[in-house]
Protein backbone atom coordinates (compact mmCIF):
# COMPACT_ATOMS: atom_id res chain seq x y z
CA UNK A 1 0.00 0.00 0.00
CA UNK A 2 1.56 2.84 -1.09
CA UNK A 3 0.46 6.63 -0.81
CA UNK A 4 0.96 9.78 -3.51
CA UNK A 5 3.97 11.72 -2.82
CA UNK A 6 4.59 15.70 -3.21
CA UNK A 7 6.39 16.94 -6.32
CA UNK A 8 8.99 18.50 -3.14
CA UNK A 9 8.86 14.85 -1.67
CA UNK A 10 9.89 13.16 -4.86
CA UNK A 11 12.27 15.64 -5.72
CA UNK A 12 14.10 15.05 -1.61
CA UNK A 13 13.81 11.17 -3.20
CA UNK A 14 15.68 11.81 -6.15
CA UNK A 15 18.74 13.80 -4.59
CA UNK A 16 18.95 10.89 -1.49
CA UNK A 17 19.16 7.99 -4.37
CA UNK A 18 22.18 10.25 -6.28
CA UNK A 19 23.75 11.04 -3.14
CA UNK A 20 23.85 7.29 -2.16
CA UNK A 21 25.04 6.07 -5.61
CA UNK A 22 28.02 8.65 -5.52
CA UNK A 23 28.67 7.68 -1.95
CA UNK A 24 28.51 3.96 -3.25
CA UNK A 25 31.20 4.87 -5.99
CA UNK A 26 33.69 6.37 -3.80
CA UNK A 27 33.35 3.92 -0.88
CA UNK A 28 32.73 0.46 -2.64
CA UNK A 29 36.03 -0.76 -2.44
CA UNK A 30 35.50 -0.40 1.54
CA UNK A 31 34.70 -4.05 2.66
CA UNK A 32 33.27 -2.27 5.77
CA UNK A 33 31.00 0.15 4.06
CA UNK A 34 29.47 -2.46 1.67
CA UNK A 35 28.62 -4.48 5.30
CA UNK A 36 27.49 -1.38 6.77
CA UNK A 37 24.84 -0.68 3.82
CA UNK A 38 24.20 -4.36 3.62
CA UNK A 39 23.17 -3.84 7.35
CA UNK A 40 21.40 -0.96 6.46
CA UNK A 41 19.34 -2.41 3.96
CA UNK A 42 18.51 -5.59 6.19
CA UNK A 43 17.30 -2.92 8.97
CA UNK A 44 15.06 -1.26 6.47
CA UNK A 45 13.32 -4.62 5.27
CA UNK A 46 12.96 -5.88 9.24
CA UNK A 47 11.38 -2.86 10.17
CA UNK A 48 9.23 -2.55 6.93
CA UNK A 49 8.09 -6.54 7.71
CA UNK A 50 7.31 -5.71 11.05
CA UNK A 51 5.13 -2.71 10.77
CA UNK A 52 3.61 -3.49 7.47
CA UNK A 53 2.51 -7.31 7.93
CA UNK A 54 -1.38 -8.75 9.17
CA UNK A 55 0.42 -11.85 11.27
CA UNK A 56 0.03 -10.44 14.51
CA UNK A 57 -4.24 -10.33 13.69
CA UNK A 58 -4.02 -13.80 12.78
CA UNK A 59 -2.05 -15.34 15.09
CA UNK A 60 -0.86 -15.10 18.08
CA UNK A 61 2.79 -14.34 17.46
CA UNK A 62 6.35 -14.92 19.84
CA UNK A 63 10.36 -13.86 19.02
CA UNK A 64 12.66 -15.38 21.02
CA UNK A 65 16.54 -15.08 20.40
CA UNK A 66 18.31 -17.14 18.22
CA UNK A 67 18.45 -20.84 19.26
CA UNK A 68 15.50 -19.70 21.56
CA UNK A 69 12.39 -22.15 22.33
CA UNK A 70 8.86 -21.49 21.65
CA UNK A 71 6.45 -23.37 23.25
CA UNK A 72 2.41 -24.45 22.62
CA UNK A 73 1.23 -24.88 26.01
CA UNK A 74 -2.40 -25.58 27.80
CA UNK A 75 -3.19 -26.10 31.27
CA UNK A 76 -6.30 -27.89 32.60
CA UNK A 77 -8.03 -29.62 35.48
CA UNK A 78 -8.89 -26.96 37.67
CA UNK A 79 -11.83 -27.50 39.01
CA UNK A 80 -13.62 -25.21 41.51
CA UNK A 81 -16.46 -26.99 44.11
CA UNK A 82 -19.37 -25.72 45.99
CA UNK A 83 -19.01 -26.74 49.89
CA UNK A 84 -21.05 -26.59 53.02
CA UNK A 85 -18.72 -24.10 55.58
CA UNK A 86 -15.24 -25.65 57.02
CA UNK A 87 -15.84 -28.84 54.48
CA UNK A 88 -13.40 -30.24 53.05
CA UNK A 89 -12.73 -28.82 49.49
CA UNK A 90 -11.35 -31.23 47.01
CA UNK A 91 -8.15 -31.15 45.25
CA UNK A 92 -7.77 -30.85 41.35
CA UNK A 93 -5.08 -32.38 39.47
CA UNK A 94 -3.63 -30.12 36.57
CA UNK A 95 -1.70 -31.34 33.73
CA UNK A 96 -0.43 -29.44 30.80
CA UNK A 97 -0.25 -29.93 27.28
CA UNK A 98 3.21 -28.83 26.00
CA UNK A 99 4.26 -28.66 22.07
CA UNK A 100 7.45 -26.97 21.44
CA UNK A 101 7.32 -25.40 18.10
CA UNK A 102 10.81 -25.78 15.59
CA UNK A 103 11.59 -23.00 13.18
CA UNK A 104 12.39 -23.37 9.01
CA UNK A 105 14.73 -20.79 7.37
CA UNK A 106 12.57 -18.28 5.49
CA UNK A 107 15.53 -15.95 3.02
CA UNK A 108 16.30 -14.48 -0.36
CA UNK A 109 19.37 -14.36 -2.07
CA UNK A 110 20.48 -11.78 -4.67
CA UNK A 111 23.30 -10.91 -6.91
CA UNK A 112 23.97 -8.01 -9.31
CA UNK A 113 26.98 -7.16 -11.54
CA UNK A 114 29.79 -4.87 -9.39
CA UNK A 115 30.04 -1.99 -12.11
CA UNK A 116 26.35 -1.92 -12.24
CA UNK A 117 25.87 -1.79 -9.55
CA UNK A 118 27.79 0.48 -7.97
CA UNK A 119 26.66 3.01 -10.60
CA UNK A 120 22.58 2.77 -9.96
CA UNK A 121 23.26 1.91 -6.05
CA UNK A 122 20.59 4.36 -5.07
CA UNK A 123 17.69 2.59 -7.11
CA UNK A 124 18.55 -0.69 -6.28
CA UNK A 125 18.90 -0.28 -2.89
CA UNK A 126 15.60 0.75 -2.63
CA UNK A 127 13.85 -1.58 -5.24
CA UNK A 128 15.69 -4.33 -2.64
CA UNK A 129 14.47 -3.10 0.20
CA UNK A 130 10.49 -2.61 -1.03
CA UNK A 131 11.20 -6.31 -2.91
CA UNK A 132 12.35 -8.13 0.04
CA UNK A 133 9.52 -6.61 2.82
CA UNK A 134 6.71 -7.73 -0.13
CA UNK A 135 8.56 -11.29 -0.45
CA UNK A 136 9.10 -11.89 3.65
CA UNK A 137 5.51 -10.81 4.18
CA UNK A 138 3.72 -12.49 1.01
CA UNK A 139 5.79 -15.99 1.77
CA UNK A 140 4.77 -16.04 5.98
CA UNK A 141 1.67 -15.03 5.69
CA UNK A 142 1.27 -17.43 2.51
CA UNK A 143 2.81 -20.06 5.26
CA UNK A 144 -0.44 -19.27 7.91
CA UNK A 145 -2.60 -19.51 5.22
CA UNK A 146 -1.85 -23.00 3.76
CA UNK A 147 -1.72 -24.08 7.89
CA UNK A 148 -5.02 -22.88 7.81
CA UNK A 149 -6.43 -24.51 4.55
CA UNK A 150 -4.52 -27.61 5.69
CA UNK A 151 -6.20 -28.18 9.24
CA UNK A 152 -9.71 -26.68 7.69
CA UNK A 153 -9.84 -28.81 4.28
CA UNK A 154 -12.53 -29.41 2.18
CA UNK A 155 -15.53 -31.72 4.07
CA UNK A 156 -14.03 -30.38 7.43
CA UNK A 157 -17.08 -28.56 9.96
CA UNK A 158 -14.99 -25.41 9.60
CA UNK A 159 -15.65 -25.49 5.50
CA UNK A 160 -18.13 -23.30 4.19
CA UNK A 161 -18.88 -22.92 0.77
CA UNK A 162 -21.26 -21.35 -1.94
CA UNK A 163 -22.25 -18.99 -4.46
CA UNK A 164 -21.17 -15.92 -3.62
CA UNK A 165 -20.43 -14.51 -0.32
CA UNK A 166 -23.23 -14.73 2.01
CA UNK A 167 -23.48 -12.85 5.28
CA UNK A 168 -25.45 -15.33 7.47
CA UNK A 169 -22.66 -17.50 6.80
CA UNK A 170 -20.20 -14.74 7.75
CA UNK A 171 -22.26 -13.62 11.00
CA UNK A 172 -22.00 -17.69 11.25
CA UNK A 173 -19.17 -18.06 11.55
CA UNK A 174 -17.80 -15.01 13.31
CA UNK A 175 -20.32 -15.95 16.21
CA UNK A 176 -19.01 -19.90 16.28
CA UNK A 177 -15.57 -18.65 16.40
CA UNK A 178 -16.05 -16.17 18.85
CA UNK A 179 -17.92 -18.57 21.13
CA UNK A 180 -14.91 -20.95 20.82
CA UNK A 181 -11.88 -18.68 21.28
CA UNK A 182 -10.64 -17.72 24.73
CA UNK A 183 -8.80 -14.43 23.06
CA UNK A 184 -11.53 -12.68 21.36
CA UNK A 185 -9.49 -11.13 18.21
CA UNK A 186 -11.51 -12.17 15.55
CA UNK A 187 -10.43 -11.07 11.90
CA UNK A 188 -11.96 -11.88 8.50
CA UNK A 189 -8.83 -12.05 6.08
CA UNK A 190 -8.87 -12.86 2.75
CA UNK A 191 -7.92 -10.46 -0.98
CA UNK A 192 -10.30 -8.00 -1.62
CA UNK A 193 -11.79 -9.71 -4.40
CA UNK A 194 -13.36 -11.74 -0.78
CA UNK A 195 -13.31 -9.01 1.71
CA UNK A 196 -14.39 -6.41 -0.49
CA UNK A 197 -17.97 -8.38 -0.90
CA UNK A 198 -18.86 -8.11 2.92
CA UNK A 199 -17.75 -4.34 3.23
CA UNK A 200 -20.26 -4.02 0.32
CA UNK A 201 -22.91 -5.89 2.19
CA UNK A 202 -22.67 -4.27 5.49
CA UNK A 203 -22.01 -0.67 4.43
CA UNK A 204 -24.77 1.02 5.64
CA UNK A 205 -25.22 -1.97 8.63
CA UNK A 206 -24.48 -0.13 11.84
CA UNK A 207 -23.28 -2.90 13.47
CA UNK A 208 -19.93 -1.94 10.96
CA UNK A 209 -17.76 0.36 11.77
CA UNK A 210 -15.25 1.65 9.00
CA UNK A 211 -11.90 2.92 9.70
CA UNK A 212 -10.55 5.99 8.04
CA UNK A 213 -8.33 5.95 5.36
CA UNK A 214 -5.02 6.85 7.28
CA UNK A 215 -5.97 3.77 9.17
CA UNK A 216 -6.81 1.54 6.46
CA UNK A 217 -3.82 2.23 4.39
CA UNK A 218 -1.52 2.01 7.62
CA UNK A 219 -3.53 -1.70 9.13
CA UNK A 220 -5.04 -2.44 5.84
CA UNK A 221 -8.25 -3.27 8.51
CA UNK A 222 -11.24 -1.97 6.59
CA UNK A 223 -13.28 -2.01 9.59
CA UNK A 224 -15.33 -3.83 12.51
CA UNK A 225 -18.14 -5.82 12.00
CA UNK A 226 -19.63 -7.52 14.82
CA UNK A 227 -16.85 -7.33 16.53
CA UNK A 228 -14.54 -9.14 13.80
CA UNK A 229 -12.20 -6.98 12.01
CA UNK A 230 -11.68 -6.97 8.08
CA UNK A 231 -8.56 -7.28 6.65
CA UNK A 232 -7.48 -7.47 3.17
CA UNK A 233 -4.42 -8.97 1.82
CA UNK A 234 -2.04 -7.57 -1.08
CA UNK A 235 -2.33 -9.55 -3.77
CA UNK A 236 1.09 -10.10 -4.09
CA UNK A 237 2.38 -11.71 -7.09
CA UNK A 238 6.05 -13.97 -7.60
CA UNK A 239 8.78 -13.04 -10.31
CA UNK A 240 6.10 -15.13 -12.37
CA UNK A 241 3.23 -12.83 -11.81
CA UNK A 242 1.18 -15.51 -10.35
CA UNK A 243 -0.90 -14.81 -7.01
CA UNK A 244 0.28 -15.92 -4.15
CA UNK A 245 -2.84 -15.99 -2.56
CA UNK A 246 -6.26 -17.29 -3.60
CA UNK A 247 -9.50 -14.98 -5.19
CA UNK A 248 -12.07 -16.79 -4.15
CA UNK A 249 -11.28 -17.66 -0.35
CA UNK A 250 -10.82 -16.17 3.14
CA UNK A 251 -11.12 -17.01 6.44
CA UNK A 252 -12.63 -15.82 9.88
CA UNK A 253 -9.55 -16.44 12.42
CA UNK A 254 -9.79 -16.25 16.20
CA UNK A 255 -5.82 -14.94 17.06
CA UNK A 256 -5.39 -18.52 19.32
CA UNK A 257 -6.23 -20.72 17.19
CA UNK A 258 -2.76 -20.99 15.94
CA UNK A 259 0.91 -19.54 17.07
CA UNK A 260 3.77 -18.49 14.98
CA UNK A 261 7.23 -17.87 16.23
CA UNK A 262 10.14 -16.00 14.82
CA UNK A 263 13.41 -17.18 16.25
CA UNK A 264 16.15 -13.94 15.77
CA UNK A 265 16.42 -11.18 13.88
CA UNK A 266 16.50 -10.69 10.18
CA UNK A 267 20.22 -12.03 9.24
CA UNK A 268 22.41 -10.83 6.34
CA UNK A 269 25.44 -12.00 4.26
CA UNK A 270 26.81 -9.51 1.50
CA UNK A 271 30.11 -10.38 -0.79
CA UNK A 272 31.39 -9.98 -4.19
CA UNK A 273 32.99 -13.04 -5.91
CA UNK A 274 35.85 -13.71 -8.17
CA UNK A 275 33.33 -12.80 -11.46
CA UNK A 276 32.76 -9.71 -10.27
CA UNK A 277 29.54 -9.88 -8.81
CA UNK A 278 27.39 -8.52 -5.65
CA UNK A 279 25.93 -11.10 -3.61
CA UNK A 280 23.31 -10.49 -0.86
CA UNK A 281 21.07 -12.93 1.42
CA UNK A 282 19.06 -12.41 4.26
CA UNK A 283 17.63 -15.14 6.19
CA UNK A 284 15.41 -15.25 9.05
CA UNK A 285 13.95 -18.40 11.16
CA UNK A 286 10.08 -19.27 11.17
CA UNK A 287 7.54 -21.29 12.69
CA UNK A 288 3.92 -22.10 13.22
CA UNK A 289 1.24 -24.45 13.93
CA UNK A 290 -2.76 -24.48 14.07
CA UNK A 291 -3.72 -26.12 17.60
CA UNK A 292 -7.06 -24.98 17.32
CA UNK A 293 -8.92 -25.34 14.34
CA UNK A 294 -11.98 -25.31 15.93
CA UNK A 295 -11.32 -21.36 16.59
CA UNK A 296 -11.28 -20.83 12.22
CA UNK A 297 -13.61 -20.70 9.45
CA UNK A 298 -12.70 -21.26 5.57
CA UNK A 299 -15.49 -19.09 3.35
CA UNK A 300 -14.79 -20.22 -0.30
CA UNK A 301 -16.93 -18.47 -3.08
CA UNK A 302 -17.56 -21.38 -5.89
CA UNK A 303 -18.23 -18.73 -8.49
CA UNK A 304 -15.10 -17.52 -8.41
CA UNK A 305 -11.49 -18.88 -9.31
CA UNK A 306 -8.67 -19.16 -6.80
Amino acid sequence: MTTQLTAEEREALLEQRDALTAEAKANWGDPQWRAAMAQAITDAIYWGFTHEDLLGLMTTVETTDEGGRIFVKETRGLRAFWTARGAYIEASTLHSEVFEMKPDPIGFHVYEFDQKLRNNFGETQQTLIDLGIERLSAEVNLRMLRLFEAAVPIGSAQYVSGAGVSLTAVDDAIDQVIDESRDQTITIVGRRTMVGQIATQIGTNTMFLPNTNEEILRTGVLGTYRGAQIAYLTNWKDDQDVSFFPANEMFVIGRDASKAGFWGGLENMEWTDNNWYWHYIAKREFGAIVHRPERLRRIVDTTKTP
